[in-house]
Parts: C-alpha cells; sequence; structure tokens
C-alpha cells in the first residue's frame, strides 16, 4: 500500500495528536496470533481476528490431497466465515472458464537484469510531444532518445480508427495502451477502483482518450471511478471529474455517462473504530475482462525514474464478474451514505448533460453470465470489506490466505512491500495469524520459504511510501520469537537445552527461510542512492496456488480485492515471467539461506 507512511502520517499528524489508543482502534483481523484467539471468542463482527473466526467456525485448511479441487474446498471454508451467506460472491467468488492471453502478466518494469541507470524514460512534462499521452512522436526506434522503443498507440480523439500514431515508449509506458484498449472495448460499463490521488498526466490522458471512444460509439455505456481517500487527503471529484470528461459534451449523440466517487469508510473515532478506505485496484470491463492486482495508474510512480516495481494480471471469463461485484459493493455503501459521510463524495455526468450533478447514477447492467463452464482456469476472486462497510466479518481476502499457506508442502513464496506496519503505533505490528502458517510449516521438516521485500526507505516520485521502514532484522526476530514460542509452550526445558549448545531454531531459519531485499538488476539502489520500490502483492504455494491483487500482508483494514489462481500452466508461466529473474537478482542480497553468512537470523539479539 504505497498511501500506507503517507496516509497514516496524515492520520498521526492531523488526527492522533499523540492519543496512541485512538490513532490504532481496534486491531487489523491478521495482527491476532492463535495463541491470543480464544480472548477474542464469540460473535462472529468485522473486527473479529482470523484467528478466532478459523476456531468459532470450525474452519479447516483445504487438503491438497483430496480429489476435491482446492478452489472448490476453499469457498467452501470461506462460507463458514460468513454467517448469513451475504458475501458469497463479493468477497468470494470462484468461478471457472476463464482464460489467460500470452500476455495476462501485467509488470513494470519489465526490466530484469538491467542496470539501474539503464530503463529509458520521458518526462511527464515533455514539450513537443503528443499532447494527450506527453509522449515523443516517432516513425521508428531511432527517432526515440535515450534507448526508448518506437510504438503504435490508438488514434487523436476524434480522428478515424485506422489513423493510430506512433510515439516512444520508455519502460513501462506499454501499460497505457493496455489500459486503454481495455477500457475501449466497453460495450455497456466499466468499473475502476482506485487509491487517491487521482490518475494524472499520462494516466488521465490515456482514460480520457478512452472515453472519448466509447461516447463516439453512442452506446449507452457507464463508467464509474471509486477512488479511496485517506486523512487528511481529500480528493477533489468535481475537478477531476471536469478533467475526465472534458470535450465529451462536444460528441454528438454519446450515451455514455461518467460518475466519479471518493469514499473512506471509517475513522477511528466513528464506532467502526479503525481507518478504512478503498485500496483495490481494478478496472473490470462489461463482466468479461478485467484488470487485478497492484498497479496504482499515478504517472510520477510508475513511468518515470525511479519507477516502483508491481504486478497485476489481465483476465477474460467470468472471474471480471467477480470484480465488478466486488466494485457494486463499494458503490453501494457510497450511494447509500451520501450524505450522511463527510468523507464520501460523488460528481456524475449523465449522458448527453453538459453539467455535472452531486448523485449516484445507476450503473448499465451487467450481461447474464454463469460462473463458467467447466474446464479454462479456475480463479477465486477474494476481498475484504475491512471497516465501517458491514459490522458482520467481510474479510475472506486474510482468511484465504491463511487457509491456503495452511495447505503449503514443499515451498511458500512471497513478494510484498513490508511484513510489519508501526505507523500511528509505538510498537510494529505483523500478521501474526500468518505467521503461525509459517511456523507450522517449518515445524512440518519439510520446504523452504522465500520472502522478498521492498527496500527500507522507499518513496515514489510522487511523495508516497513503498516502505514502513521495518527492517529485515525485526521481521527475522519476530519470525524466531515466534517459532521458538511454540517450541517452549510444547516442551517449556527446551530453551535450556538450546542455552547449552548450538541453537536448532536458528540453523533451522538459516537454512529454511530466505529472507530477501528487493532487486531486479545488479544494482542496489536507483542513481542517487534512492531505494528500489516493490509494490507488488503476490503469494505462492507449492509452485501451484498463487495470489496477485491489491492485500498487503501485514496488518491495516483497507478494503482490497485480488485473484487466487490454481492452474498449474498459470503458475509456471509466472514462476518464468516473474519469479524466477525477481529471485535470480534479489537473492543475491539476501541476509538468509543456506550458505549465506552472516545469516540475520543469528546476528538478531535475543529479546
Amino acid at each position: 500500500m504505497p498511501a500506507a507512511a503517507k496516509a497514516f502520517a496524515f492520520v498521526l499528524i492531523g488526527l492522533c495528536f499523540g492519543v496512541l489508543a485512538a490513532c490504532t482502534g481496534v486491531l487489523p483481523n491478521t495482527a491476532i496470533p492463535r495463541h491470543l484467539a480464544v480472548r477474542y471468542v464469540g460473535a462472529l463482527d468485522a473486527a473479529t481476528p482470523v484467528a478466532t473466526v478459523i476456531h468459532d467456525r470450525g474452519i479447516h485448511v483445504p487438503d491438497p490431497t483430496s480429489n476435491v479441487p482446492l478452489l472448490e474446498q476453499l469457498e467452501a471454508e470461506l462460507a463458514r466465515s460468513d454467517v448469513h451467506q451475504s458475501f458469497a460472491g463479493v468477497t468470494y467468488d470462484l468461478t471457472s472458464g476463464n482464460r489467460l492471453a500470452s500476455d495476462w502478466i501485467v509488470q513494470s518494469p519489465n526490466r530484469w537484469g538491467r542496470r539501474a541507470s539503464d530503463l529509458p524514460f520521458y518526462p511527464l512534462d515533455c514539450t513537443n510531444c503528443e499532447p494527450d499521452v506527453r509522449l515523443p512522436t516517432c516513425a521508428a526506434d531511432a527517432d526515440c532518445p535515450g534507448g526508448g522503443t518506437c510504438n503504435e498507440i490508438w488514434p487523436r480523439p476524434g480522428s478515424p480508427r485506422n489513423a493510430k500514431r506512433k510515439v516512444c515508449f520508455g519502460h513501462s509506458d506499454a501499460l497505457i495502451v493496455r489500459l486503454h484498449d481495455l477500457i475501449a472495448s466497453a460495450r455497456q460499463r466499466v468499473d475502476i477502483n482506485l487509491l487517491e490521488p487521482p490518475p494524472g498526466t499520462r494516466f488521465l490522458g490515456t482514460i480520457r482518450d478512452a472515453l472519448d471512444s466509447l461516447a463516439r460509439t453512442h452506446r449507452a455505456i457507464s463508467v464509474r471511478i471509486l477512488i479511496g481517500q485517506y486523512p487528511t487527503g481529500e480528493v477533489d471529484v468535481p475537478a477531476f471529474l471536469k478533467a475526465l470528461t472534458a470535450g465529451l459534451e462536444d460528441i454528438s449523440g454519446s450515451r455514455l455517462s461518467v460518475s466519479v466517487s471518493a469514499m473512506r469508510s471509517c475513522v477511528a473515532f466513528e464506532d467502526c473504530d479503525s481507518y478504512s478506505w478503498n485500496h483495490s485496484k481494478i478496472v473490470a470491463v462489461d463482466g468479461r475482462e478485467a484488470l487485478v492486482g497492484g498497479h496504482n495508474l499515478w504517472s510520477d510512480d510508475y513511468l518515470i525514474d525511479n519507477p516502483v516495481h508491481d504486478l497485476s494480471m489481465q483476465v477474460t471469463g467470468p472471474a471480471a464478474t467477480s470484480a465488478a461485484h466486488f466494485a457494486d459493493a463499494l458503490w453501494q455503501f457510497v450511494c447509500a451514505n451520501l450524505d450522511k459521510k463527510a468523507a464520501i463524495s460523488v460528481a456524475s455526468l449523465p449522458a448527453g448533460a453538459t453539467d455535472p450533478i452531486s448523485e449516484c447514477l445507476p450503473p448499465q447492467p451487467l450481461p447474464p453470465q454463469s460462473k463458467g463452464t467447466r474446464g479454462g482456469i479456475p480463479v477465486l476472486g477474494v476481498g475484504r470489506l475491512a471497516a465501517g462497510i458491514t459490522k458482520d466479518f467481510a474479510n475472506q481476502s486474510e482468511l484465504a490466505r491463511d487457509l491456503m499457506l495452511g495447505t503449503a508442502r514443499h515451498d511458500i513464496r512471497i513478494v510484498q512491500q513490508d511484513l510489519g506496519f508501526n505507523l500511528a503505533r509505538a510498537d510494529t505490528l505483523f500478521p501474526d495469524s500468518t505467521f503461525d502458517r509459517f511456523v507450522d510449516f517449518l515445524r512440518r521438516q519439510q520446504g523452504d520459504i522465500y520472502i522478498v521485500l521492498s527496500d527500507l526507505g522507499a518513496t515514489g516520485d510522487s511523495g508516497s511510501s513503498y516502505s514502513n521502514n521495518v527492517t529485515l532484522a525485526q521481521i527475522a526476530l519476530h519470525l524466531r520469537d515466534a517459532v521458538q514460542r511454540r517450541i517452549y509452550a510444547r516442551d517449556p526445558l527446551a530453551r535450556y537445552e538450546i542455552r547449552r549448545g548450538p541453537d536448532p531454531v536458528n540453523e533451522m531459519l538459516c537454512s529454511r527461510v530466505h529472507l530477501a531485499p528487493f532487486r531486479f538488476g545488479p544494482d542496489a539502489a536507483w542513481p542517487g542512492g534512492h531505494p528500489i520500490a516493490n509494490h507488488a502483492k503476490f503469494w505462492m504455494v507449492d509452485d501451484r496456488t498463487f495470489y496477485i491483487g491489491s492485500d498487503n500482508m501485514y496488518p491495516v483494514n483497507l478494503q482490497e480485492y485480488g485473484y487466487i489462481v490454481d492452474d498449474a500452466k498459470a503458475a509456471a508461466d509466472i514462476t518464468e515471467a516473474y519469479w524466477k529473474p525477481l529471485w535470480e537478482w534479489s537473492s543475491r542480497a539476501a541476509v538468509s539461506g543456506p550458505g549465506i553468512e552472516p545469516c540475520i537470523f543469528r546476528t538478531v539479539p535475543n529479546r
């Protein structure tokens, strides 16, 4: 969550005034370990820890040796957490018959092995460029300074369809073509979920051009953009809508409607006693195709120098409807609370209108679509509604992660921004229910855990933070404590045995836990010493089942969404294209693992 440090810093300064308890509110659901879960036994609600949900509802880890497909088992266990079956199809939804195109993996920059100084980019204030996308025109690669490539993009607004242009791309500018073409393919509706700030410069021009294309089809199409806003950053919704729709009023016969919302569902002094807003990143079109993952549409952080590394995926099939239904749930909350919460605002431009209104517009209905036929790729959409939207437990994304980690028998691979969270707190929060799963896995005496995290102090060019400033040493110490606590609980005399000889806990951790900072090539930092930022939220179990989405592992209480995929070919694709090059370079900076000396688990002091 790149805005985590920024957002909670604002919270700390603007709201907390040093009152720590008021700042933190209730603990996020994964922050409670199993051995403390019994303290929370009672009726399930939005704040119930994951460990308590598992205990109280009789939820079991799926059995990877069963004849029942893994995701079917997982969906059934998630349903046990949904007491009234209120969130089926919203925070958990299993579909089959999905397809992944050859370019379904969306990673940026996709320049593994390059020097940090060898990533071409074009400034956002580019002069003599195409004004909508702010990229230089070209006829061939030789026309692109700095090693860029000449690529074809959509025509200028109002030009014939065959009048495509060529512009120079930097390291990640191909993202704008994917975004434009997906939005412009809509026939009924587009749902876009984002985190503040709204798209600007290159991404803004891309979306505006796509809306222009939709308006010229004369089809009835609704576009809804929902932006999570954190305290005290407030989105100027009317101004963004005006920038987004500039020129659309001049298109005769347009039947395009556009709605923009900025929302926050909870702040700590409300009855939900937490901080919560949308953090999901979704572009869903017609319930047919969706782009889901970690990418924010922030030109400063993704398209120029010192780019943030990120990961998303694009899927075709009924899983796109799952994402649209999650967006529906957030919009239902927004529209029901538009006049009740100051942290919610809406501006809409109805089809054919020239002036915006401060009202919700009904979206075009999704076309009828089944959950898919047998065959294709099974995808489980998982989300969380966090705090303020419902009083019921609706954080199935976190629950699904812990259950799937519990199935691991061979390896666990994790790529995250961070595992700890400490802003507005005197201590550091870790996802202790998830750490319990790590300990379970390690105690089974086989297999390895790989963890790659963003560099300490990493920030984007926008000023957003991509590090919670939790050190690898803090993470190592917390994991070691968790392992020791489990051993001592079962054998209190073990602590004395350890003191008399080599520590078997450190030996196990040093040989089976591979902890490393993120690297994409031979350099440890960007030119000038700027730390390298990673924003991907990825985990994989046993080289088969994986997650790509917006949900960070460190404990915070935001609305999130992502996909869990269980498919051998898709897993092989993501391993080859993403994990292998990532680990090839990140492993060179690893602080633990076989042959790594000094191993961080041996060097961090005992508490």
